[in-house]
C-alpha cells in the first residue's frame, strides 16, 4: 500500500512537472508572438460588402505602428506601392491575376556624407503608436473581377533601417564634392592653412544655401548599406460580392 502511494506520489509530481514545463513554453511563444505584432499592424477595409461589375472598388489600408520608432521607404506606407502585394482570391480559393500592377513608386537618390558618395531610398519616420492611412482608389483598375463572391488581403515585407540622412539639393552636393576634391589635393602650395580656408569658406556657401532651402528639404533618406531587416506583415481579409 505505502509503495502503491509513493508511486502515486512520485507520478503527480511528474505530471505537474511536465505541466509547468509546457505552460512556460506556451507562455515564451506568446510573448514572441506578441512582440512580433506590436512591430506593426496592417487593417484593411472597403466602404460596402456588394459593387456592381463596373463600380468603382475603393480600399483602405490602415498601417498602425507598435512601440517602436521606424525608418521604412516611403512607399511602403504613404502611397498606393503599399497595395503592390495585394491578393484577390475567389470563392473556390483560386488566386485572381493581377492584370496591372500597382506601381512600385521607389524613389533612389544618391547624397554625400563625409565626401562620399551614398546610395539612398527615401524615407519615413513613423513614429512610435502612429497610423498611416492609404488608398486604393480602385480594385477593379488592377482585377478584372467577374461576378462572384471574393477574398481581398494586403502584405507587406517592410524594410526597417538604422539610419537616415537629410535631403540635399544640387548646389550643396556640388559644394561638397568641391571640399573632397580641396582635401585630396597634393599641390604643395596648397597649404594646410589654405585649404582650411577653402574648406571653411565652402562650407559657409552650404550654410547659406541649405537656410535659404529649409523649407523645401522637408524629405529623408535611408542609406542603402543600413538596412536592419524586413518584417512580413499580413492584414485581414475582406469579404466582398460583385454582382
Amino acid at each position: 500500500m505505502r509503495l502503491f502511494t509513493l508511486f502515486n506520489l512520485l507520478l503527480i509530481i511528474c505530471l505537474v512537472g511536465c505541466l509547468g514545463s509546457q505552460q512556460t513554453i506556451e507562455t515564451e511563444t506568446a510573448s514572441t508572438e506578441t512582440e512580433k505584432s506590436a512591430l506593426a499592424m496592417l487593417e484593411l477595409s472597403t466602404p460596402k460588402t456588394t459593387y456592381s461589375a463596373l463600380e468603382v472598388i475603393p480600399l483602405e489600408l490602415t498601417i498602425q505602428n507598435g512601440k517602436y520608432d521606424l525608418l521604412v521607404p516611403i512607399s511602403s506606407v504613404s502611397t498606393q506601392s503599399a497595395f503592390k502585394l495585394l491578393a484577390v482570391t475567389d470563392s473556390n480559393g483560386e488566386v485572381i491575376k493581377m492584370k496591372r500592377r500597382v506601381p512600385l513608386g521607389s524613389t533612389l537618390k544618391t547624397l554625400y556624407k563625409d565626401g562620399k558618395s551614398v546610395r539612398c531610398i527615401q524615407g519615413f519616420d513613423m513614429k512610435a503608436g502612429t497610423t498611416q492611412t492609404v488608398s486604393l482608389e480602385n480594385l477593379q483598375t488592377h482585377y478584372q473581377l467577374q461576378p462572384g463572391s471574393y477574398t481581398v488581403k494586403v502584405a507587406i515585407e517592410l524594410e526597417v533601417y538604422r539610419e537616415s540622412m537629410e535631403d540635399q539639393i544640387p548646389e550643396v552636393i556640388e559644394l561638397q564634392r568641391e571640399i573632397q576634391k580641396i582635401q585630396n589635393n597634393t599641390n604643395p602650395q596648397f597649404t594646410p592653412e589654405v585649404k582650411k580656408d577653402a574648406i571653411s569658406y565652402t562650407q559657409d556657401q552650404i550654410d547659406v544655401i541649405k537656410e535659404k532651402h529649409k523649407d523645401k528639404l522637408q524629405n529623408i533618406y535611408l542609406p542603402l548599406k543600413s538596412l536592419r531587416g524586413k518584417a512580413s506583415l499580413v492584414s485581414n481579409s475582406i469579404s466582398l460580392t460583385v454582382e
